[in-house]
Order: structure tokens, then C-alpha cells, then sequence
């Protein structure tokens, strides 16, 4: 496998389509990005002179466009790791004995300000749906490619008293929500196979 080149998000902070402050920006060139996010690049440029890189995603894409979008340098990171399989969403589910509802331990007392207590972890290429049904009987506006070896941050509820977060699975996928980001317009209600991901807890 050719060498995988990943931007990891040390804390949360903004994508932007020029490296300038990000609220002299219009929301159409800027994309929050919470902290704990891992994308997948296609290519990438050394710091300039504003301590920003530029950058171009691999496959997926932010208002519209997956090219020369600019991180500020202190709030990121660029790894080679290889990827690190975690034990997917259809493994959880046998172990636990459900089949509608998947639930990861979280032990945490409370919630980060913002959320954000679990990553969704991309075992292998796959794509994220609108509806739980095959990729083909779907529009392009309804479906996002996602390369192996990303992890996006997930907007949940609070634990329950047992430190217990539940995610619905439909059809023998994740429905989930997105913290922050928005793919093709939408953050909220995308599905993915439970074959292909897994759920980290953040910390």
C-alpha cells in the first residue's frame, strides 16, 4: 500500500479557503473542524509565510471543493502512521447481542462544552448514505465517498447513568450525526454499512 498521508486536528479549528482569519471569511469558504478529526490527503504544501498549509483532501469535500483549503499550522498535524483498524461496528453489535441499537462506554462524568465524545473510525474505503439503502439507487448529492483511514467526530447524546452512549443501527447500518461538519449540505441523519466502521471514544 502507497504510503497514506493524513491531517490530523489537535484542537477545534477552521478549514479555510485562503489563509486569513476565518471570520473575514463567508461561511461558503470556511469549514469548522472539530478537534479529534482525522482526514485523508491528497496532497499538501510546507507552512508559508502566515504559518498555514495548503492542502487538498482526499476524495471528500467541504463546501463544494476538496482543493487548497488552508490549516493553521499550531492546531494541526501531518502523520504517515498506517492505519490502525478498530474493531468494527458489526463485531460490537455481536458481542452485545443487539441489533437495532449499538452502545459504546464512554466514562466520562460529563460532556466536552461542545460534545464530541466518540469517532467514527473508516476501516476501509466506503461511502456515507442519506438513506440506508445500496450506494447506486442513490443521487451524487446523496452520498459521499470517504477514503479508508479517515475519523470524524460525531454529534451524540449525553451518556446515559450507566456512562453509556446508544447510536441507532437501521438496516444493517449506522445512522449518525456529524459535529460541526457538513458533507454535501448536511451534518445530521447520514448512514454508513457497520461492516466497514468503528466507534473510538475520544480521550
Amino acid at each position: 500500500m502507497a504510503s497514506l498521508v493524513r491531517i490530523r486536528f489537535k484542537q477545534d479549528t477552521t478549514l479555510k479557503q485562503e489563509p486569513i482569519q476565518s471570520h473575514l471569511l463567508p461561511s461558503n469558504k470556511r469549514q469548522e473542524i472539530p478537534g479529534g478529526t482525522l482526514l485523508v490527503l491528497q496532497s499538501y504544501a510546507p507552512p508559508d509565510s502566515t504559518n498555514h498549509i495548503r492542502l487538498s483532501l482526499e476524495d471528500l469535500q467541504f463546501k463544494g471543493t476538496s482543493k487548497n483549503w488552508y490549516a493553521f499550522t499550531e492546531h494541526i498535524q501531518i502523520t504517515k502512521e498506517p492505519i490502525k483498524p478498530v474493531e468494527t461496528i458489526a463485531q460490537t453489535l455481536t458481542k452485545q447481542g443487539g441489533k437495532n441499537v449499538v452502545k459504546i462506554n464512554v466514562y466520562r462524568q460529563t460532556l466536552p462544552p461542545k460534545g464530541g465524545l466518540i469517532k467514527l473510525v473508516f476501516n476501509q474505503e466506503t461511502i456515507i448514505k442519506r438513506a440506508p439503502v445500496q450506494s447506486q439507487l442513490l443521487t451524487d448529492d446523496a452520498k459521499q465517498q470517504i477514503p479508508a483511514g479517515t475519523q470524524l467526530v460525531l454529534l451524540t447524546d449525553k451518556p446515559d447513568v450507566d456512562k453509556k452512549i446508544a447510536l441507532s443501527i437501521k438496516e444493517s447500518h449506522l445512522q449518525f450525526s456529524l459535529m460541526d461538519l457538513e458533507v454535501k449540505g448536511f451534518s445530521q441523519d447520514w448512514y454508513v454499512f457497520i461492516q466497514h466502521v468503528g466507534l473510538k471514544v475520544i480521550g
